[in-house]
Protein backbone atom coordinates (compact mmCIF):
# COMPACT_ATOMS: atom_id res chain seq x y z
CA UNK A 1 0.00 0.00 0.00
CA UNK A 2 0.96 3.50 -1.07
CA UNK A 3 2.31 6.26 1.81
CA UNK A 4 0.39 8.89 2.38
CA UNK A 5 1.35 12.34 0.77
CA UNK A 6 3.14 14.76 3.35
CA UNK A 7 4.02 11.89 5.84
CA UNK A 8 7.54 12.51 6.89
CA UNK A 9 9.79 9.10 8.09
CA UNK A 10 12.47 9.73 10.42
CA UNK A 11 15.31 7.52 10.42
CA UNK A 12 15.40 4.88 13.22
CA UNK A 13 19.57 6.14 14.11
CA UNK A 14 18.00 9.04 14.88
CA UNK A 15 15.22 8.12 17.18
CA UNK A 16 17.39 5.89 18.75
CA UNK A 17 20.11 7.98 19.06
CA UNK A 18 18.27 11.04 20.18
CA UNK A 19 15.78 8.68 22.70
CA UNK A 20 19.47 7.70 24.15
CA UNK A 21 21.09 10.38 24.20
CA UNK A 22 18.15 12.22 26.34
CA UNK A 23 18.59 9.10 28.87
CA UNK A 24 21.78 9.33 28.96
CA UNK A 25 22.27 13.29 29.75
CA UNK A 26 19.04 12.59 32.33
CA UNK A 27 20.45 9.92 33.72
CA UNK A 28 23.95 11.57 34.02
CA UNK A 29 22.83 14.72 35.90
CA UNK A 30 20.45 12.36 38.00
CA UNK A 31 22.84 10.92 39.45
CA UNK A 32 26.08 14.03 39.55
CA UNK A 33 23.02 15.80 41.18
CA UNK A 34 22.03 12.58 43.46
CA UNK A 35 25.65 12.18 44.78
CA UNK A 36 25.97 15.95 45.27
CA UNK A 37 23.74 16.03 47.47
CA UNK A 38 24.45 12.57 49.51
CA UNK A 39 27.98 14.56 49.62
CA UNK A 40 26.30 17.62 50.53
CA UNK A 41 24.12 15.94 53.98
CA UNK A 42 27.46 13.85 54.59
CA UNK A 43 29.70 17.04 54.92
CA UNK A 44 26.72 18.77 56.70
CA UNK A 45 26.55 15.69 59.26
CA UNK A 46 30.37 15.76 59.84
CA UNK A 47 30.54 19.39 60.44
CA UNK A 48 28.17 18.81 63.45
CA UNK A 49 29.81 16.20 64.87
CA UNK A 50 33.18 17.70 64.32
CA UNK A 51 31.89 21.11 66.13
CA UNK A 52 30.16 19.25 68.67
CA UNK A 53 32.82 17.07 69.55
CA UNK A 54 34.79 20.25 70.35
CA UNK A 55 32.30 22.16 71.55
CA UNK A 56 32.17 19.14 74.45
CA UNK A 57 36.09 19.03 74.79
CA UNK A 58 36.10 22.76 75.11
CA UNK A 59 33.24 21.83 78.38
CA UNK A 60 35.42 20.01 79.43
CA UNK A 61 38.32 22.17 79.68
CA UNK A 62 36.33 24.92 80.97
CA UNK A 63 34.50 23.12 84.16
CA UNK A 64 38.14 24.04 85.33
CA UNK A 65 37.15 27.57 85.66
CA UNK A 66 34.67 26.66 88.21
CA UNK A 67 35.86 24.87 91.21
CA UNK A 68 34.67 24.46 95.08
CA UNK A 69 32.01 27.92 94.32
CA UNK A 70 34.49 30.08 92.89
CA UNK A 71 34.06 31.29 89.12
CA UNK A 72 37.51 32.25 87.32
CA UNK A 73 36.69 34.46 84.34
CA UNK A 74 39.91 35.66 83.43
CA UNK A 75 41.08 31.70 82.94
CA UNK A 76 37.44 31.12 81.12
CA UNK A 77 37.86 33.95 79.23
CA UNK A 78 41.73 33.26 77.69
CA UNK A 79 40.43 28.93 77.01
CA UNK A 80 37.39 31.23 75.12
CA UNK A 81 39.44 33.44 73.17
CA UNK A 82 42.33 31.19 72.21
CA UNK A 83 39.44 28.61 71.15
CA UNK A 84 37.89 31.14 69.28
CA UNK A 85 41.11 32.50 67.18
CA UNK A 86 41.74 28.94 66.54
CA UNK A 87 38.60 27.76 65.18
CA UNK A 88 36.56 30.88 64.31
CA UNK A 89 33.64 30.76 66.38
CA UNK A 90 31.93 32.56 68.94
CA UNK A 91 30.68 31.24 72.69
CA UNK A 92 28.90 32.51 75.16
CA UNK A 93 28.69 30.84 78.69
CA UNK A 94 25.40 30.56 80.89
CA UNK A 95 24.12 29.94 84.25
CA UNK A 96 20.84 29.10 85.27
CA UNK A 97 20.45 30.75 89.08
CA UNK A 98 17.97 29.02 91.12
CA UNK A 99 15.38 30.88 89.96
CA UNK A 100 15.74 29.45 86.34
CA UNK A 101 16.83 32.82 84.90
CA UNK A 102 19.86 32.62 82.71
CA UNK A 103 23.30 34.28 83.85
CA UNK A 104 25.72 35.40 80.92
CA UNK A 105 28.93 34.97 82.30
CA UNK A 106 31.26 35.19 79.14
CA UNK A 107 30.96 36.56 75.69
CA UNK A 108 33.57 35.70 72.82
CA UNK A 109 33.38 36.22 69.69
CA UNK A 110 31.75 38.20 66.51
CA UNK A 111 28.80 36.42 66.94
CA UNK A 112 28.37 36.87 70.69
CA UNK A 113 25.78 38.50 71.88
CA UNK A 114 23.92 38.48 68.36
CA UNK A 115 20.22 39.62 68.89
CA UNK A 116 18.76 36.76 66.44
CA UNK A 117 19.83 34.09 68.62
CA UNK A 118 17.55 31.59 70.62
CA UNK A 119 17.75 31.61 74.26
CA UNK A 120 19.74 28.84 75.45
CA UNK A 121 17.82 26.09 77.00
CA UNK A 122 17.15 25.79 81.03
CA UNK A 123 17.47 22.20 81.26
CA UNK A 124 20.83 20.96 80.77
CA UNK A 125 22.00 19.18 78.10
CA UNK A 126 24.03 18.08 74.55
CA UNK A 127 22.27 19.78 71.95
CA UNK A 128 22.29 21.50 67.94
CA UNK A 129 20.36 23.94 66.92
CA UNK A 130 19.91 24.23 62.80
CA UNK A 131 17.44 27.24 62.85
CA UNK A 132 19.73 29.57 61.72
CA UNK A 133 21.33 27.55 59.22
CA UNK A 134 18.93 28.51 56.03
CA UNK A 135 18.95 31.93 56.93
CA UNK A 136 22.78 33.01 58.14
CA UNK A 137 24.44 29.71 57.54
CA UNK A 138 24.77 29.53 61.57
CA UNK A 139 25.23 26.49 63.79
CA UNK A 140 24.09 26.95 67.72
CA UNK A 141 25.37 24.06 69.83
CA UNK A 142 24.80 23.65 73.59
CA UNK A 143 27.21 21.38 75.64
CA UNK A 144 26.69 21.73 79.67
CA UNK A 145 29.71 22.27 81.58
CA UNK A 146 30.30 19.60 84.23
CA UNK A 147 30.73 21.05 87.48
CA UNK A 148 30.88 19.58 91.37
CA UNK A 149 29.63 21.88 93.16
CA UNK A 150 25.75 21.88 91.46
CA UNK A 151 26.01 24.60 89.18
CA UNK A 152 23.94 24.55 86.53
CA UNK A 153 26.53 26.08 83.85
CA UNK A 154 26.18 25.24 80.05
CA UNK A 155 28.88 26.37 77.11
CA UNK A 156 27.27 27.68 73.61
CA UNK A 157 29.17 27.26 70.03
CA UNK A 158 28.01 29.56 67.41
CA UNK A 159 29.86 28.74 64.32
CA UNK A 160 29.39 29.75 60.45
CA UNK A 161 28.37 26.33 58.16
CA UNK A 162 31.35 26.07 55.84
CA UNK A 163 29.41 25.39 52.46
CA UNK A 164 29.60 21.86 50.51
CA UNK A 165 29.40 23.57 47.02
CA UNK A 166 29.68 27.50 45.39
CA UNK A 167 28.81 28.72 42.20
CA UNK A 168 31.87 27.38 40.65
CA UNK A 169 31.60 24.09 42.21
CA UNK A 170 28.08 23.84 40.42
CA UNK A 171 29.59 24.54 36.86
CA UNK A 172 32.10 22.36 37.26
CA UNK A 173 30.05 20.20 38.23
CA UNK A 174 27.97 20.59 35.40
CA UNK A 175 30.84 20.22 32.57
CA UNK A 176 31.51 17.19 34.40
CA UNK A 177 28.19 15.30 34.05
CA UNK A 178 27.81 16.71 30.70
CA UNK A 179 31.54 15.65 29.37
CA UNK A 180 30.68 12.22 31.05
CA UNK A 181 27.11 12.21 29.35
CA UNK A 182 28.82 12.87 25.78
CA UNK A 183 31.06 9.78 26.39
CA UNK A 184 28.22 7.79 27.13
CA UNK A 185 26.47 8.96 24.49
CA UNK A 186 29.32 7.96 21.84
CA UNK A 187 29.79 4.94 23.77
CA UNK A 188 26.15 4.09 23.05
CA UNK A 189 26.10 4.73 19.96
CA UNK A 190 29.12 2.43 18.86
CA UNK A 191 26.94 0.09 20.72
CA UNK A 192 23.82 0.84 19.20
CA UNK A 193 25.31 0.93 15.41
CA UNK A 194 27.08 -3.02 15.84
CA UNK A 195 24.43 -4.28 17.70
CA UNK A 196 21.14 -2.98 16.38
CA UNK A 197 21.50 -0.97 13.08
CA UNK A 198 23.98 -3.01 11.13
CA UNK A 199 21.78 -6.66 11.75
CA UNK A 200 19.17 -3.99 11.22
CA UNK A 201 20.44 -2.72 7.26
CA UNK A 202 21.76 -6.46 6.97
CA UNK A 203 18.28 -7.56 6.98
CA UNK A 204 16.72 -4.63 4.71
CA UNK A 205 19.53 -5.46 2.04
CA UNK A 206 18.23 -9.36 2.20
CA UNK A 207 14.37 -7.82 2.01
CA UNK A 208 15.76 -5.84 -1.05
CA UNK A 209 17.14 -8.68 -2.64
CA UNK A 210 13.75 -10.56 -2.11
CA UNK A 211 11.89 -7.84 -3.89
CA UNK A 212 13.85 -8.27 -6.73
CA UNK A 213 12.93 -11.92 -7.07
CA UNK A 214 16.26 -13.79 -5.69
CA UNK A 215 14.56 -16.22 -2.98
CA UNK A 216 17.83 -17.92 -2.36
CA UNK A 217 19.09 -15.09 -0.11
CA UNK A 218 19.54 -15.40 3.99
CA UNK A 219 19.54 -13.15 6.09
CA UNK A 220 22.59 -13.24 8.48
CA UNK A 221 21.26 -14.09 12.12
CA UNK A 222 23.42 -11.70 14.08
CA UNK A 223 22.98 -9.38 16.72
CA UNK A 224 20.74 -9.43 19.73
CA UNK A 225 18.12 -12.60 20.33
CA UNK A 226 15.39 -10.18 19.32
CA UNK A 227 17.25 -9.55 15.70
CA UNK A 228 18.27 -12.82 15.18
CA UNK A 229 14.68 -14.13 15.88
CA UNK A 230 13.15 -12.14 13.12
CA UNK A 231 16.46 -12.94 10.89
CA UNK A 232 15.39 -16.79 11.30
CA UNK A 233 11.93 -15.97 10.49
CA UNK A 234 13.18 -14.02 7.49
CA UNK A 235 14.85 -17.05 6.36
CA UNK A 236 11.81 -19.43 7.18
CA UNK A 237 9.73 -17.13 5.17
CA UNK A 238 12.42 -16.96 1.88
CA UNK A 239 12.28 -21.17 2.22
CA UNK A 240 9.15 -21.42 2.21
CA UNK A 241 8.83 -18.98 -0.68
CA UNK A 242 11.51 -21.30 -2.77
CA UNK A 243 9.61 -24.41 -1.87
CA UNK A 244 6.07 -22.61 -2.81
CA UNK A 245 7.27 -21.29 -6.35
CA UNK A 246 8.85 -24.93 -7.11
CA UNK A 247 5.62 -26.45 -6.27
CA UNK A 248 3.77 -23.38 -7.94
CA UNK A 249 6.04 -23.87 -11.37
CA UNK A 250 5.80 -27.97 -11.17
CA UNK A 251 2.28 -27.29 -11.03
CA UNK A 252 2.44 -25.13 -14.13
CA UNK A 253 4.16 -27.37 -15.86
CA UNK A 254 1.78 -30.37 -15.44
CA UNK A 255 -0.82 -28.18 -16.36
CA UNK A 256 0.94 -27.32 -19.70
CA UNK A 257 1.80 -30.52 -20.63
CA UNK A 258 -1.80 -31.88 -19.69
CA UNK A 259 -3.29 -29.28 -22.11
CA UNK A 260 -0.93 -30.11 -24.74
CA UNK A 261 -1.75 -33.72 -24.51
CA UNK A 262 -4.97 -32.89 -24.15
CA UNK A 263 -4.76 -30.93 -27.41
CA UNK A 264 -3.07 -33.88 -29.20
CA UNK A 265 -5.06 -36.43 -27.82
CA UNK A 266 -8.18 -34.24 -29.68
CA UNK A 267 -6.18 -33.88 -32.65
CA UNK A 268 -5.06 -37.94 -32.74
CA UNK A 269 -8.64 -39.06 -32.56
CA UNK A 270 -9.85 -36.84 -34.52
CA UNK A 271 -7.10 -37.87 -37.71
CA UNK A 272 -7.53 -41.17 -36.19
CA UNK A 273 -11.27 -41.92 -37.38
CA UNK A 274 -10.80 -39.37 -40.96
CA UNK A 275 -8.03 -42.05 -41.31
CA UNK A 276 -9.21 -45.11 -40.06
CA UNK A 277 -12.14 -45.71 -43.04
CA UNK A 278 -9.89 -44.96 -45.50
CA UNK A 279 -7.11 -46.76 -44.48
CA UNK A 280 -9.29 -50.12 -43.94
CA UNK A 281 -10.88 -49.52 -47.51
CA UNK A 282 -7.27 -49.90 -48.93
CA UNK A 283 -6.53 -53.28 -47.35
CA UNK A 284 -9.57 -54.85 -48.48
CA UNK A 285 -9.45 -53.51 -51.69
CA UNK A 286 -5.66 -54.95 -51.62
CA UNK A 287 -6.50 -58.23 -50.31
CA UNK A 288 -8.61 -58.39 -53.12
CA UNK A 289 -6.89 -58.22 -55.89
CA UNK A 290 -3.93 -60.24 -54.48
CA UNK A 291 -6.87 -62.78 -55.03
CA UNK A 292 -7.02 -62.41 -58.15
CA UNK A 293 -5.55 -65.73 -60.22
CA UNK A 294 -4.52 -63.75 -63.04
CA UNK A 295 -1.89 -61.36 -61.34
CA UNK A 296 1.36 -61.21 -62.39
CA UNK A 297 3.96 -61.40 -60.10
CA UNK A 298 5.45 -57.70 -60.25
CA UNK A 299 1.79 -56.84 -59.51
CA UNK A 300 1.39 -59.33 -56.37
CA UNK A 301 4.58 -58.01 -54.96
CA UNK A 302 3.59 -54.26 -55.27
CA UNK A 303 0.53 -54.96 -53.98
CA UNK A 304 2.14 -56.61 -51.17
CA UNK A 305 4.36 -53.92 -50.25
CA UNK A 306 1.24 -51.75 -50.15
CA UNK A 307 -0.37 -53.77 -47.72
CA UNK A 308 2.72 -53.80 -45.51
CA UNK A 309 2.99 -49.98 -45.40
CA UNK A 310 -1.05 -49.57 -44.93
CA UNK A 311 -1.19 -51.87 -41.93
CA UNK A 312 1.83 -50.01 -40.68
CA UNK A 313 -0.28 -47.11 -40.66
CA UNK A 314 -3.21 -48.83 -39.58
CA UNK A 315 -0.87 -49.68 -36.57
CA UNK A 316 -0.05 -45.89 -36.15
CA UNK A 317 -3.39 -44.87 -36.38
CA UNK A 318 -4.31 -47.52 -33.65
CA UNK A 319 -1.77 -45.86 -31.00
CA UNK A 320 -2.79 -42.48 -31.91
CA UNK A 321 -6.58 -43.90 -30.59
CA UNK A 322 -5.29 -45.78 -27.49
CA UNK A 323 -3.18 -41.93 -26.81
CA UNK A 324 -6.12 -40.27 -27.01
CA UNK A 325 -8.82 -42.85 -24.96
CA UNK A 326 -8.40 -42.67 -21.57
CA UNK A 327 -7.40 -45.76 -20.27
CA UNK A 328 -10.01 -47.96 -17.93
CA UNK A 329 -8.38 -48.32 -14.41
CA UNK A 330 -8.85 -51.54 -12.77
CA UNK A 331 -7.13 -52.30 -9.45
CA UNK A 332 -6.07 -55.76 -8.49
CA UNK A 333 -3.32 -57.19 -6.38
CA UNK A 334 -0.59 -59.14 -8.40
CA UNK A 335 2.73 -60.43 -8.12
CA UNK A 336 5.16 -57.34 -10.04
CA UNK A 337 8.04 -59.95 -10.21
CA UNK A 338 6.39 -63.20 -11.98
CA UNK A 339 4.33 -60.46 -14.23
CA UNK A 340 7.77 -59.13 -15.11
CA UNK A 341 9.10 -62.73 -15.84
CA UNK A 342 6.23 -63.12 -17.87
CA UNK A 343 6.93 -59.93 -20.17
CA UNK A 344 11.03 -61.19 -20.21
CA UNK A 345 10.17 -64.48 -21.49
CA UNK A 346 7.72 -63.25 -24.03
CA UNK A 347 9.76 -60.42 -25.43
CA UNK A 348 12.79 -63.21 -25.85
CA UNK A 349 11.63 -64.79 -28.93
CA UNK A 350 11.02 -60.99 -30.64
CA UNK A 351 13.22 -59.93 -33.11
CA UNK A 352 13.91 -56.56 -31.39
CA UNK A 353 15.40 -58.44 -28.37
CA UNK A 354 17.70 -60.73 -30.06
CA UNK A 355 21.31 -60.96 -28.43
CA UNK A 356 20.10 -59.05 -25.35
CA UNK A 357 20.40 -60.45 -22.25
CA UNK A 358 16.95 -59.82 -20.14
CA UNK A 359 17.39 -60.16 -16.47
CA UNK A 360 14.65 -59.88 -13.66
CA UNK A 361 15.63 -59.03 -10.12
CA UNK A 362 13.17 -59.07 -6.62
CA UNK A 363 11.19 -60.25 -3.64
CA UNK A 364 8.76 -62.32 -5.73
CA UNK A 365 6.30 -61.89 -2.54
CA UNK A 366 6.29 -58.21 -3.45
CA UNK A 367 2.45 -57.26 -4.75
CA UNK A 368 0.99 -54.30 -6.13
CA UNK A 369 -2.01 -52.81 -6.13
CA UNK A 370 -2.51 -51.59 -9.99
CA UNK A 371 -4.22 -52.58 -13.57
CA UNK A 372 -1.87 -55.49 -14.53
CA UNK A 373 -2.48 -55.40 -17.77
CA UNK A 374 -1.60 -51.43 -18.06
CA UNK A 375 1.37 -52.69 -16.20
CA UNK A 376 2.55 -55.36 -18.55
CA UNK A 377 2.03 -52.85 -20.95
CA UNK A 378 4.51 -50.24 -19.83
CA UNK A 379 6.92 -52.70 -19.05
CA UNK A 380 7.14 -54.09 -22.52
CA UNK A 381 7.47 -50.80 -24.05
CA UNK A 382 10.22 -49.90 -21.76
CA UNK A 383 12.40 -53.43 -22.28
CA UNK A 384 11.99 -53.30 -25.74
CA UNK A 385 13.04 -49.02 -26.15
CA UNK A 386 15.98 -50.75 -23.65
CA UNK A 387 17.07 -53.42 -25.58
CA UNK A 388 17.18 -51.28 -28.80
CA UNK A 389 19.81 -49.08 -26.50
CA UNK A 390 21.68 -51.54 -25.24
CA UNK A 391 22.55 -52.99 -29.16
CA UNK A 392 23.56 -50.10 -29.91
CA UNK A 393 26.11 -49.79 -26.85
CA UNK A 394 29.74 -50.86 -27.81
CA UNK A 395 32.26 -53.12 -25.56
CA UNK A 396 29.78 -55.00 -23.17
CA UNK A 397 27.06 -57.89 -23.70
CA UNK A 398 23.55 -56.02 -24.40
CA UNK A 399 21.29 -56.28 -21.30
CA UNK A 400 18.60 -55.00 -19.53
CA UNK A 401 17.65 -55.47 -15.96
CA UNK A 402 14.27 -55.41 -14.82
CA UNK A 403 14.43 -54.60 -10.78
CA UNK A 404 11.55 -54.78 -8.35
CA UNK A 405 11.61 -53.04 -4.46
CA UNK A 406 10.07 -51.96 -2.22
CA UNK A 407 11.04 -48.00 -1.85
CA UNK A 408 9.27 -45.38 0.28
CA UNK A 409 5.83 -47.36 0.73
CA UNK A 410 5.64 -47.90 -3.24
CA UNK A 411 6.81 -50.49 -5.27
CA UNK A 412 9.49 -49.12 -7.63
CA UNK A 413 10.18 -51.31 -10.86
CA UNK A 414 13.44 -49.82 -12.41
CA UNK A 415 14.74 -50.81 -16.09
CA UNK A 416 18.22 -50.04 -17.10
CA UNK A 417 20.22 -50.89 -20.11
CA UNK A 418 24.28 -50.99 -20.51
CA UNK A 419 24.02 -49.02 -23.56
CA UNK A 420 25.11 -45.54 -24.35
CA UNK A 421 22.53 -43.52 -22.03
CA UNK A 422 20.27 -40.59 -22.67
CA UNK A 423 22.00 -37.65 -23.90
CA UNK A 424 21.33 -34.45 -21.11
CA UNK A 425 20.01 -32.05 -23.88
CA UNK A 426 16.94 -34.88 -24.78
CA UNK A 427 16.42 -35.74 -20.98
CA UNK A 428 13.11 -33.15 -20.63
CA UNK A 429 11.48 -34.41 -23.81
CA UNK A 430 11.79 -37.93 -23.22
CA UNK A 431 7.60 -37.96 -22.39
CA UNK A 432 6.53 -35.49 -25.29
CA UNK A 433 4.17 -37.35 -27.94
CA UNK A 434 5.88 -37.64 -30.76
CA UNK A 435 9.18 -36.64 -29.68
CA UNK A 436 11.82 -39.72 -30.76
CA UNK A 437 15.20 -40.48 -31.26
CA UNK A 438 14.81 -42.80 -33.64
CA UNK A 439 15.36 -42.48 -37.80
CA UNK A 440 12.19 -41.91 -39.23
CA UNK A 441 9.90 -44.40 -40.05
CA UNK A 442 11.86 -46.19 -36.87
CA UNK A 443 8.92 -44.54 -34.30
CA UNK A 444 6.08 -42.56 -33.71
CA UNK A 445 7.31 -40.93 -30.08
CA UNK A 446 4.25 -42.39 -28.34
CA UNK A 447 5.71 -44.87 -26.79
CA UNK A 448 7.15 -43.11 -23.31
CA UNK A 449 4.04 -40.31 -23.70
CA UNK A 450 1.64 -43.68 -23.34
CA UNK A 451 3.23 -45.28 -21.01
CA UNK A 452 3.34 -42.06 -18.55
CA UNK A 453 -0.05 -41.77 -19.37
CA UNK A 454 -0.89 -45.23 -18.40
CA UNK A 455 1.10 -44.74 -14.96
CA UNK A 456 -0.39 -41.68 -13.73
CA UNK A 457 -3.74 -43.41 -14.66
CA UNK A 458 -3.23 -45.63 -11.88
CA UNK A 459 -1.98 -43.12 -9.06
CA UNK A 460 1.61 -44.19 -10.48
CA UNK A 461 4.32 -42.32 -11.96
CA UNK A 462 7.02 -43.12 -15.08
CA UNK A 463 10.09 -40.75 -14.41
CA UNK A 464 13.69 -41.07 -15.97
CA UNK A 465 16.63 -41.39 -13.43
CA UNK A 466 20.28 -40.11 -13.85
CA UNK A 467 22.22 -43.49 -13.91
CA UNK A 468 25.85 -43.72 -11.44
CA UNK A 469 26.67 -46.02 -14.17
CA UNK A 470 26.07 -46.74 -18.07
CA UNK A 471 22.78 -46.73 -20.18
CA UNK A 472 20.11 -45.56 -18.73
CA UNK A 473 17.59 -46.00 -15.92
CA UNK A 474 13.55 -45.38 -16.14
CA UNK A 475 11.30 -45.83 -13.03
CA UNK A 476 8.26 -46.96 -12.40
CA UNK A 477 6.55 -46.62 -9.22
CA UNK A 478 2.81 -47.92 -8.30
CA UNK A 479 1.17 -48.54 -5.10
CA UNK A 480 2.49 -52.05 -3.25
CA UNK A 481 0.35 -54.02 -1.00
CA UNK A 482 1.61 -53.77 2.41
CA UNK A 483 1.10 -56.63 4.46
Amino acid sequence: MAEPPGKRRYSLRVELIAMLTIVLVMAVVSLSFTAEWLGQRRHDQQEIERLQSHARGLAMLAARSFRNGDFQRDSLEELLHDSSAQLGVSYEVHRVRTDDALEQLASVGVHAGFDGLPDPPTELGSRVDDQLLDRYQMLIIDEPIPSRDGQRVSLRMIAEHSPWARSHDWREMLIVAVGVGVLLLVLGGLLLELQVLRPTRALEAAVARVARGELDVEAPTEGPAELAELALAFNDMTASLREQQSTLASARERLQRSERLAAIGRLAAGVAHEVGNPLAAIVGYTELLLGEPELGADASDLLVRVQAQTQRIQTIVAQLLDYSKPAKKVTLAFGVVARAQEVVTLLRADPRCAGVTLEVAGDPELEALADPALVEQILINLVLNAARAAREGEGDQPKVRVRVRLLDDALAIDVRDNGPGVPEHVRPRLFEPFFTTRSAGEGTGLGLAISQGLAEGMDGSLEYLDSDGPGALFRLRVTAKLA
